[in-house]
């Protein structure tokens, strides 16, 4: 573990700094704001006028950039700050691009490796080989979604993605210590909450109540996180309203006289449905299974940003290693997912990342300038859509 850890660190530190996108820029940008004393951004960004865009994330998360400045600080320099309130289109050009770079992305990358180290333990603690273990780790660490989404887009998912790390790691023994960290991930982005919603449904237990309970426990943590400020109008509508809150009840199928089921939601009623019936929270094969499915479900049937794929990565790799089969059926995904990458309409999404390296990539035209795309990015899409119905059958079957 330790050579694998200092081998992948060096490949970081190697990617980290010639890869840029805006949005690592930018959320370290409203932690400096208010010189730096600001801890309510929402009321602040309401009062004041700034030309970033309004924060869309819950308070916790906010909180989290305010505890990375100062490491970012310490690396950035003096000239950091600065350079966090220029124009994200053209930050790229700075001379000091590479070190900015590296120190904006240096918080995520160690927390990227230390959930390594979780996952790891996850597996040994499950009572799989130190070979198998190993093996998790480096897929993990080292598969294109999550080299793309963490180490060269620097998107902080990975905030919500370790506290829910941990607590899976307590998840069979410790179910409320589990649930705990559960809601600590939850009130960082919201997606953890689906997820912790499923695992309660399908712990292994008999009894009704301690399922409500766990279900429970996560959702009053991110509610109390979030209950200071549901009183202002703006919260509701820069917050509540915005992302993958709304965007999991888009997908619908019109029954006529105003009703419509919602797609997603249907499926995970499903999915946690086949999950009780098949006893899936009784190992961990079955629960990395269900986190898959619950994952593609919601990307494959909403409109997703490319980086958010990194949610799947941890479970999936231990899947593909304890079940050792099927790696190219299960990993086929990457090809669409990397075509919705190139069809999305930001160009630093695709060559424009390498834009420290070549500044002039930005000046290339997007695909979809070129070309009449729509009909491929559905495609694209439709596949990955399919992925959700794939995942719920394999959920449905015994594959030990």
């Amino acid at each position: 573990m330790k050579k694998i850890i200092l081998l992948v660190s060096i490949f970081y530190l190697l990617i980290a700094p010639i890869t840029y996108h805006p949005d690592t820029k930018l959320v370290l940008y409203y932690p400096t704001l208010g010189n730096e004393k600001v801890w309510d951004i929402y009321t602040y960004l309401n009062n004041n006028k700034d030309s970033a865009p309004k924060f869309h994330y819950p308070p916790f998360n906010y909180w989290l950039l305010k505890t990375q400045l100062p490491l970012v600080k310490l690396v950035g320099g003096t000239g950091l700050v600065p350079w966090l309130s220029a124009n994200s289109a053209e930050a790229f050009l700075s001379k000091n691009i590479f070190l900015y770079n590296l120190a904006t992305k240096l918080p995520l990358l160690i927390l990227i490796m230390f959930s390594g180290f979780i996952i790891y333990k996850i597996v040994i603690k499950a009572g799989y080989s130190e070979i198998k273990a190993r093996m998790v780790v480096i897929i993990w660490l080292l598969n294109p979604v999550t080299l793309y989404s963490g180490v060269m887009m620097g998107q902080n998912d990975i905030l919500a993605i370790l506290p829910f790390l941990v607590g899976l790691y307590y998840y069979f023994n410790y179910p409320y210590i589990a649930f705990i960290f559960f809601g600590i991930g939850s009130s960082v982005k919201s997606f953890p909450l689906i997820w912790s919603i499923v695992l309660a449904a399908i712990y292994p237990t008999k009894n009704w109540v301690k399922r409500i309970m766990l279900a429970v426990i996560p959702t009053l943590i991110y509610a109390g996180t979030l209950l200071p400020y549901i009183k202002y109008d703006y919260f509701r509508y820069d917050v509540l309203n915005s992302g993958l809150s709304t965007r999991i009840f888009e997908a619908v199928i019109d029954i006529g006289f105003g009703d419509k089921l919602l797609i997603v939601p249907v499926l995970l009623v499903i999915l946690v449905l086949i999950g009780i019936k098949n006893n899936l929270g009784n190992n961990m094969l079955g629960v990395a299974k269900i986190l898959v499915a619950a994952s593609f479900i919601i990307l494959g049937f909403s409109h997703f940003h490319p980086q958010w794929f990194m949610w799947i990565m941890p479970f999936l790799s231990i899947y593909l290693v304890v079940t050792n089969k099927n790696y190219f059926i299960n990993l086929f995904f990457v090809l669409p997912w990397l075509g919705v990458i190139l069809l999305f309409p930001d160009k630093f999404l695709s060559y424009g990342i390498l834009g420290p390296i070549n500044p002039s990539l930005i000046n290339l035209p997007l695909v979809s300038e070129l070309f009449n795309t729509v009909f491929l990015n559905n495609i694209f899409h439709s596949i990955l859509a399919a992925y959700g119905f794939y995942w719920l059958y394999l959920c449905g079957i015994d594959e030990k």
